[in-house]
């Protein structure tokens, strides 16, 4: 039964050769991944986690302002009221760097402002002084505030993520991934506040006794229609930012025609990459590419059916035959491109998950082992193969197959042998007794005289 099943996995595997092309969706779509600059980029399902491009996606590396939307989840869950005043301390503003290029919503000691008007301001505008103020609000410390974050990343996944800093300045023994980023935003984006901010295009924080009324404009590019480089219809929301370590990052949030998706890209630069004579930042033109080619090639179709036939194996000791099918538990629909030929998705049973082998009775519906759905040379989910109907038990044939078991154990050869060998015994002493038998008699005769006979 082993050597059966390891030759159908055989042959399942030689039909997807056949059926699989190199040049489809994916990863594997030449039209999708020409012509990538960046070092880093994962895309991925906010429907169903099915991730359609990944390239270094658990690559260790500088997180930059990322870490302030983990800051902000962090304030959204430790503070009831969002509508209360914060005040503003010297204290709370030390951890600003005022320098060019240094981002701050000129927070003043004496002002204040909301909790929520913190926080926008953090995650629109990225503002520094807000990121120090949430910090000290919350935790009363960096220190404190840090430990607090890093628990926050270790809860919700982030499982390859250490925060030594609230800005995400490079700082030295901090570092990220690009599905750990896309794991913060799924997670986040459930959080209404966070969800509101994460889209807003912009944050106008109010007259205070030492400033005017002023609003920041959100720093995501790739929803400005102006920008054709970098713009996309679909992108709902989204982060950009870029540190010497990092390079040049976005991660975004996209939803069109009922799919939705999030895209990051890290360790991406400033380059030519269009030949106009003007740089662009990869990051960007990475993250529209696989956007647009993901909308315009990308749909849920059905790719298995209850009813269909994927491995046929043999069953013991079976009434009605001695084969089952193996059909998916249910229809199962998946991203593909559109445009997939229905002989290009293969389902694979796995080798591992099967049965030594299988036994009556068996019911349908019963989950005999798992398989691999598998487009292009990649694996898009994991289904289970259960029997396509019941399987009665015989008790004719049980009784054969418990007797051909028994006659082939090492036991009951032994037996055999030993029981032949006393067989042999008994005949040799049989054939000896008659021998012993037909021998002539000789009678002894008075007077010293034999008589021969």
């Amino acid at each position: 039964m082993k050597k059966q099943v390891a030759v159908l996995c055989v042959l399942s595997l030689l039909l997807a050769a056949c059926c699989l092309f190199a040049s489809a969706g994916y990863n594997g779509s030449e039209e999708a991944t020409r012509g990538l600059a960046s070092g880093i980029h994962y895309m991925v399902s906010l429907d169903d986690d099915t991730v359609l491009f990944n390239k270094n996606e658990t690559e260790r590396t500088a997180p930059a302002a990322f870490v302030k939307l983990l800051a902000a989840i962090v304030a959204i869950e430790k503070w009831d009221n969002l509508d209360e005043k914060v005040e503003i301390t010297e204290e709370s503003l030390s951890l600003v760097k005022y320098e060019y290029g240094v981002r701050t919503v000129n927070l003043r000691p004496d002002e204040s402002y909301t909790r929520r008007q913190l926080i926008e301001a953090l995650m629109v505008y990225s503002a520094n002084d807000a990121a120090s103020v949430i910090a000290y609000t919350v935790s009363g410390s960096l220190d404190a505030f840090l430990q607090l974050m890093n628990e926050t990343a270790q809860k919700i996944g982030m499982t390859d993520t250490v925060v030594a800093s609230v800005t995400g300045f490079d700082t030295e023994g901090q570092y990220t991934t690009a599905k750990d980023v896309a794991t913060l935003i799924r997670y986040c984006s459930k959080q209404p506040v966070f969800a509101q901010a994460f889209s807003a295009s912009s944050v106008t924080l109010p007259e205070t006794n030492h400033n005017n009324e002023r609003t920041y404009n959100a720093d995501n590019k790739m929803r400005i229609a102006a920008i054709s480089d970098y713009y996309h219809a679909s992108v709902v929301g989204g982060k950009m930012t870029s540190t010497a370590k990092a390079g040049e990052c976005i991660a975004v949030t996209t939803s069109q025609d009922g799919y939705a998706y999030i895209c990051v890209v890290m360790q991406g630069k400033m380059a030519d990459v269009d030949r106009d004579g003007m740089n662009e930042n990869t990051a960007l033109t990475d993250a529209k590419q696989l956007i647009a080619w993901t909308y315009n090639n990308i749909r849920y179709r059905v790719i298995a059916t209850e009813n269909q036939t994927v491995q046929i194996v043999n069953v013991l000791a079976a009434r009605d035959g001695d084969t089952l099918r193996l059909v998916p538990e249910k229809e199962t629909s998946a991203l593909v491109p559109s445009k997939a030929s229905s002989g290009s998705v293969l389902i694979e049973p796995i080798a591992d998950t099967m049965p030594e082998k299988l036994s009556a009775p068996i019911r349908q519906g019963e989950v005999i082992c798992q398989a691999r759905v598998i487009y292009a040379d990649q694996e898009i989910t994991t289904i289970n193969l259960v029997a396509a109907n019941d399987v009665r038990l015989s008790m004719f044939r049980l009784f054969m197959t418990n007797l051909r078991r028994v006659m082939s154990s090492t036991a009951f050869i032994l037996l055999e042998l030993a029981g032949l060998a006393v067989l042999i015994l008994y005949v040799v002493m049989v054939i000896l007794k008659y021998k012993q038998a037909k021998k002539p008699n000789l009678r002894r005769v008075e007077g010293g005289r034999q008589d021969r006979s």
